[in-house]
């Protein structure tokens, strides 16, 4: 049998080897924005699909991504680049959970303002246990995150950290950046909250004046249905404009991924 003479250039092999190293690279920093990103990293998806989709799209993105500018020449070497790929995904989608964590640092001060605390209920997006505010909340931030097609817009941003940093770099450290637009989210979480609790306060200032007046009241039998509906009542229009709270942070979330790899 003869041999086939492409098959014995040299020049073939060394292209099919970097292929392989740069789709290896772009998987892992795929795989690492797909393991923190809201509603695609859930539960609920099953194992399988995720892969799937990792697969399929690093076959979309591998042939557009730059090519490191040295080659790995060994299996540690190449080890401590998919290190640094995970991380850099890790990153990207990290910035994106922090704001599931916003909302459900809202609830939670709700609930407990409220009187749900007690009644815990699973949450399907974290598999954790949520009370009821928190669990609506994370739920709408969930469904708007897939509306606004937020998640296509991060898988975009992952392209552009291409740019951004290509491969083969280590990724910065900017902790004081990532504090800032951690309390940043912080403040917007404690915002979204400041009605309810409002509210909350004001009616806890009334029982007082009632306790104080008209102490024959079971006021421990009144307070917490009245705290409830008030509370129900006010989270119910802030449902309303909640879409419209949340959009200008979906719309920066992918600027303020990429600004913690510059």
């Amino acid at each position: 049998m003869q041999p086939i003479p492409v098959l014995e250039n040299p020049a073939i092999w060394a292209l099919t080897q970097s292929n392989i190293y740069v789709w290896m690279l772009v998987l892992t920093r795929l795989s690492g924005l797909m393991m923190t990103l809201p509603a695609l990293s859930q539960e609920r998806i099953p194992r399988v699909i995720r892969v799937a989709m990792v697969g399929l799209m690093t076959v979309v993105i591998a042939p557009v991504a730059p090519l490191p500018k040295d080659v790995p020449q060994g299996i540690w070497s190449l080890a401590g680049l998919m290190a640094c790929e995970l991380f850099v995904g890790l990153i990207l989608g990290t910035v994106v959970t922090w704001l599931i964590g916003m909302v459900a640092v809202a609830g939670q001060l709700l609930d407990m303002q409220m009187g749900f605390a007690f009644a815990q209920m699973v949450d399907p997006a974290t598999s954790n246990s949520s009370a009821f505010s928190g669990t609506i909340l994370i739920q709408c931030t969930v469904l708007f995150i897939v509306v606004s097609g937020l998640h296509h817009q991060m898988i975009f941003a992952l392209v552009d950290s291409y740019n951004i940093l290509p491969m083969g770099q280590a990724p910065p450290i900017k902790p004081m950046e990532m504090i800032t637009l951690f309390g940043f989210l912080l403040a917007k979480g404690i915002q979204l909250a400041m009605p309810v609790l409002l509210v909350l306060m004001f009616v806890n200032v009334l029982e007082g004046f009632a306790a104080k007046f008209m102490p024959q009241l079971q006021l421990i039998q009144l307070a917490f249905p009245l705290k409830i509906a008030a509370g129900i009542f006010v989270l119910g229009y802030l449902l309303k404009e909640f879409g419209t709270w949340l959009q200008p942070l979906l719309v920066r979330m992918p600027e303020w991924a990429l600004q913690m790899l510059r």
